[in-house]
């Protein structure tokens, strides 16, 4: 026991540890004894058994099988999510296509209208061009009838006076 005191207890420990060998070294026998250390040993290893079944490896296998529980959980709960993500870009892309669809026909029918307005413009512009044409044309036919009964009017007269100057000159002897 001084030992132990003087130089710690670990050196202490495997000394006494080897007394204790060379002790059971001058007993005869082979490894060990059939006595009652063996039963006595039997039951501690038992018990030691029974305490870390209690105490260790069921809380531990618990836990093992919660962490189990969970991640199965988990997994299953990111399948379904993952699931309902593909659904839910499926039904966007076939929306997304609907509506680029739909676009593309109001911009169809947008240009239609346009063709149909442009061409009801140009006929319309074509008709009050030619309607502007003929009325320009009546005036200018009414207009030359004018000036043609006009001039027929002073034709007449300057062949009249034309005539009688001749005429008259010709009675006076002058020609």
């Amino acid at each position: 026991m001084d030992v132990l005191l003087i130089n710690g207890w670990l050196p202490g420990l495997l000394l006494l540890a080897a007394e204790a060998a060379v002790e059971g070294a001058e007993e005869p026998g082979g490894l060990f004894a059939f006595d009652a250390t063996l039963l006595v040993q039997i039951l501690q290893f038992l018990l030691l058994l029974l305490a870390l079944n209690l105490f260790f490896f069921q809380p531990i296998q618990r836990v093992v099988e919660e962490r189990s529980d969970y991640i199965r959980s988990n997994a299953s709960s990111a399948q379904k999510r993952f699931e309902e993500a593909q659904r839910l870009a499926t039904q966007y892309e076939r929306d997304l296509q609907a509506t680029r669809l739909e676009a593309q026909q109001v911009v169809a029918t947008a240009e239609s209208e346009a063709q149909k307005i442009r061409a009801q413009r140009l006929a319309e512009a074509q008709r009050e061009a030619t309607a502007r044409t003929d009325k320009a044309r009546a005036e200018l036919e009414a207009q030359k009838q004018v000036a043609l009964k006009s001039l027929e009017g002073e034709v007449e007269n300057l062949s009249q006076t034309i005539s009688a100057k001749l005429l008259g000159n010709s009675r006076n002897g002058r020609f």
